[in-house]
């Protein structure tokens, strides 16, 4: 018995030296004095600080502090503190049941408050501090003491509070923790600062470069603004869907790489700046690196936005947390391919030539019929490309009538040719043409100038052979397909070449101006009063003119002279009739025909076709179709032909076109009125002859009718047609066709990079500064090398922080953070030169800095403290599975 109280002696003695922290007492129902040395208090480096603790300003020993029901005294005698729990070592309490005598000793924990595993207070054994003060709640009670406190104290009742004997600043005193030597320093196991080949150096170095070189590339394509063609449709190699998720990939792991790096480099300035510069870093600062990686803290903490973006590193940083938000943005809106027209192109567009303009024997064999050349190889031709003229020249006609008659309905009708319907053609059934009125002339003018109703008009229609140069593979030019473009894409060519036009010339003539001009009208073919049978025109008929017939009343009308001779038409035709003159003979430039109005009034009109350099060439294509137009605009035109060609020449009649014109009029039924055959067409061409010398504003005229149903005859001999004004081969036909080059603007629809509006350039910044500043990171991690620990990581910076001395100036941010003023205190990172110990300390003259020590509370104590009724209403809250 009595070795076992040496053992119990011995051993609280061993406990009383290294720590002075345990006590043998007990407490009784009456007033009790109990008395311990005062142990000594020593100075960081070496403490633990628990929950239970308060701070103990060494100014106030032996002094009397604030009796505990004084008002303000819970509130400064309890705080928050941080403890290991692993490093606490198991020992015994001595416990006293309530009202008991005796007072057994047995070992227990140097923290009455906290253990690793358990609790035993009050004689009994608790898992965690929620289940002691869960059991003070409920009305448990119990005695323990608290072999902490080197002071006299005095409990009056189990529930009150204990009251020292001699108050001090605290009701709580220092102690030394078990386990802790008095000469503890914080020696660093690792150097500060690490060299160049250190891998987190290396880490971020590369980081630095993979996020300048991209960020260089992305700003370089939003500049550059690449259209990817072939290479990204929806048939091709890559589908716009997948293009865009690799872009938006890319651009993620800029932005990415970009915070990484920018926040190292943040921490190396500010760190470095801690320890080297006498005026340290603010709060402030230290949170900078938050708004890059939280940018929602900017608002929830706008205190230290408010005092370190008025510096220059903060400004730095609030544009880069600004750019980094937005960067992916900015990506999307400039570097993604999205489907687009391009800006105005000039270039060469390529196109094959197979024959000269409007070669008859070419557009026969381009039409497309079953019947076989040996089967009928002399009409084969002539017959599929006279249906061929019948149909596309009744289509157009058709149309033309039907604006015309929504025109009138609408009450749009004009005399003015500018304000009329232009004409309109087909090609290919999926491609419409349009063309243009060009040499308008006044009617009133010209037929007071010639005593006469005269009519002329000039049409133009555009160079067909555009069309086939823009799906040449030779001009690499993305064709709008269904499944290419999602039924999206489209482009535009504006061609610099000439176009093709005719010329319809109608007049008025009294019947003996007909004289010379109809050959059953000629005084030597009268025989006995009776007409040649004109069925067998013209080969059973002498046409040698005589010299009595060879001027007209109308040759300076239209220009006959010895070599274009006047045509000779068989008979006058009957009213609401037409008779067509064609000349077998080549040379002729024109063709003519003669018609007889309802009040049996007769009209001439001369048809002839040339190329005109002052007119460009539109095509439009698109999925659902394409459109060809003529542009002859003069002022704001710049791609017309003579911009290319300025000598090329204006009105050369084409001799060749009067062939096709020839097959083309037989075709339409023009010459029924040898017959008095009264066909539908030459009726209603019949009812178009102008009464008066001005046009009708209701009713288009014969020669604008005519010209409109010509204008099939200028697209097919566009055809395979030069792009220049002239034929610089030897044959008229090549066996093989060959490649002509002409002068173009292109605008072509499809995915690229770059804006899609005005608005979005705004993006450019972006881009460019979240370069810029890579840039500079890169620079700035290439030439510093070595990397020093970076103290604005929460990890370094909590360990910096447990293992310094406290101080005044933050005095009350223990509970809820620093607030207002406190962002702007500077502090620095000190280095004991002896024990090479680091610690932060505030760095403003003045600022009062607490020597740090470890105390405790009693149960009694933390029963009625804020910070226990806090434990416990936070532990009856359900926690996050995060």
């Amino acid at each position: 018995m009595e070795h076992e109280r040496k053992n119990s002696d011995s051993h609280q003695s061993l406990l009383r030296q290294q720590s002075s922290t345990l006590s043998d007492h007990s407490v009784g129902s009456s007033p009790t004095v109990v008395a311990s040395p005062p142990s000594p208090v020593f100075n960081r480096p070496g403490y633990h600080k628990v929950a239970s603790a308060t701070e103990e300003d060494t100014s106030y020993h032996g002094a009397d502090p604030p009796h505990q029901d004084e008002p303000g005294a819970s509130e400064r005698d309890f705080g928050l503190g941080i403890a290991n729990l692993d490093s606490q070592r198991r020992a015994s309490i001595p416990t006293t049941p309530v009202g008991g005598k005796d007072s057994p000793t047995s070992s227990g924990f140097a923290d009455p408050l906290i253990s690793p595993t358990s609790s035993r207070l009050g004689g009994k054994l608790y898992s965690s501090m929620e289940d002691h003060w869960r059991s003070l709640q409920e009305g448990n009670t119990y005695h323990a003491s608290n072999p902490s406190l080197h002071q006299s104290f005095i409990a009056n009742s189990e529930r009150e509070r204990l009251r020292t004997k001699n108050p001090s600043s605290n009701t709580v005193q220092s102690f030394e923790p078990l386990g802790c030597d008095k000469n503890f320093s914080c020696k660093p196991r690792k150097p500060v600062e690490k060299g160049r080949g250190n891998w987190l150096a290396v880490t971020i170095l590369l980081l630095s470069l993979y996020s300048t070189v991209f960020s260089a590339i992305w700003l370089f394509i939003a500049i550059k603004k690449p259209r990817y063609g072939h290479t990204i449709t929806t048939a091709g190699s890559m589908t716009p869907n997948t293009a865009n998720i690799l872009c938006t990939a890319f651009a993620k792991s800029i932005e990415l790489s970009f915070i990484t790096v920018f926040v190292a480099f943040i921490g190396q300035i500010l760190s470095t700046r801690a320890l080297v510069q006498p005026k340290g870093i603010t709060i402030a600062e230290m949170s900078m690196r938050s708004w890059v990686m939280q940018p929602g803290t900017m608002i929830a903490h706008w205190e230290s936005v408010r005092y370190a973006a008025a510096t220059m590193l903060g400004a730095a940083t609030l544009l880069a947390a600004l750019m980094a938000m937005i960067y992916t943005t900015a990506s999307d809106a400039l570097v993604s391919p999205k489907l687009k027209l391009s800006n105005l192109e000039q270039r060469l567009i390529y196109g094959k030539v197979a024959t000269t303009f409007a070669n008859k024997q070419y557009v026969e064999a381009q039409c497309t019929t079953p019947i076989s050349v040996e089967s009928d190889p002399v009409n084969r031709g002539p017959t599929c490309i006279e249906i061929q003229h019948s149909g596309q020249a009744y289509h157009n006609y058709m149309q033309y009538l039907g604006t015309w008659t929504e025109n009138i309905g609408d009450g749009n009708s004009s005399d003015n040719m500018a304000q009329r319907p232009d004409p309109v053609g087909m090609l290919y059934d999926n491609t419409t043409v349009k063309g243009t009125w060009i040499n308008v002339q006044n009617m009133t003018e010209l037929s007071k100038q010639y005593n006469r109703t005269v009519n002329n008009v000039t049409m133009v229609m555009p160079h067909s052979g555009v069309f086939a140069a823009a799906r040449d593979p030779l001009n690499d030019i993305v064709q709008p397909q269904p499944q290419g473009f999602s039924g999206l894409g489209e482009y535009y060519i504006q061609a610099s070449v000439p176009s093709p036009y005719v010329n319809v010339m109608c007049a008025s003539l009294g019947h003996a101006e007909l004289i010379p001009l109809v050959y059953n009208l000629w005084p030597s073919n009268l025989q006995n009063g009776t007409i040649h049978n004109t069925i067998t025109w013209p080969d059973d008929f002498n046409l040698t003119m005589p010299s009595s017939q060879s001027h007209t009343g109308v040759d300076d009308l239209f220009g006959f002279d010895d070599t274009q001779i006047h045509p000779i038409f068989p008979k006058l035709p009957k009213p609401f009739n037409i008779v067509f003159n064609y000349s077998t003979v080549y040379g002729q430039e024109s063709i003519y025909l003669l018609a007889t109005s309802a009040d049996s009034t007769y009209t001439m009109c001369s048809m002839k076709a040339s190329l005109t350099p002052n007119c460009s060439t539109e095509y439009h294509s698109s999925v659902s179709g394409g459109s060809l137009n003529s542009n002859c605009n003069e002022t704001t035109n710049h791609m017309i032909y003579t911009k290319s060609s300025p000598k090329a020449p204006h009105g050369i009649w084409e001799k060749d076109w009067v062939d096709v014109a020839s097959e083309w009029g037989m075709a339409l039924s023009l010459n029924d009125g040898i017959t008095d055959g009264q066909s539908t067409n030459a009726r209603l061409l019949t009812q178009m002859i102008p009464t008066s010398n001005a046009l009708n504003p209701s009713l288009p005229s014969t020669s604008e009718a005519l010209a409109v149903l010509a204008g099939n005859t200028l697209v097919l001999s566009a055809l395979g047609s030069p792009f220049i004004h002239y034929w610089n081969y030897s044959t008229p036909t090549l066996a093989e066709p060959q490649y002509q080059a002409f002068n173009a603007t292109l605008r072509i629809s499809n995915y690229a990079s770059g804006g899609t509006a005005e608005w979005q350039g705004v993006f450019y910044i972006v881009l460019t500064l979240v370069f810029i500043i890579n840039l500079l990171c890169l620079i700035y991690f290439g030439v510093k090398g070595s990397r020093v620990t970076d103290f604005m990581e929460p990890q370094n910076m909590f360990a910096l922080s447990l293992n310094s001395p406290p101080s005044a100036v933050l005095g009350g941010t223990c509970g809820a953070g620093p607030e207002k003023e406190h962002y702007r205190t500077n502090w620095h990172i000190h280095a004991d030169r002896k024990s090479r110990h680091l610690y932060v300390v505030n760095s403003n003259p003045g600022g009062a800095v607490h020597k740090r020590s470890v105390s405790q509370q009693t149960d009694y104590e933390m029963e009625a403290s804020p910070m226990a009724r806090m434990y416990t209403k936070l532990s009856q809250k359900k926690t996050s599975f995060l």
